[in-house]
């Protein structure tokens, strides 16, 4: 056996388990998505609480907004 026989075994054999490993994270990613494909199927959609947790966001950030503003202008207004 020459030493480039060698080689394309070696390689062969690593081209081998790289095409098994991705197979394998192929396999594992196309379960995850069907798990979670079903998961999703399986909870209520509420499309209400939505439009209430966009409220809140927007009420929080103007309290901030409005604290940080007011902690700014402390020195001016005293």
């Amino acid at each position: 056996m020459d030493t480039s026989d060698g080689r394309v075994v070696l390689l062969l054999i690593i081209l081998a388990l790289a095409l098994f490993v991705a197979g394998r994270r192929f396999q594992s990613m196309v379960s995850a998505r069907q798990a979670w494909r079903n998961s999703m199927r399986a909870v209520p959609v509420k499309r209400q609480s939505n439009g209430g947790a966009l409220k809140a966001v927007i009420v929080v950030a103007l309290i901030i907004a409005v604290a940080f503003w007011f902690l700014t202008n402390a020195n001016r207004m005293t």
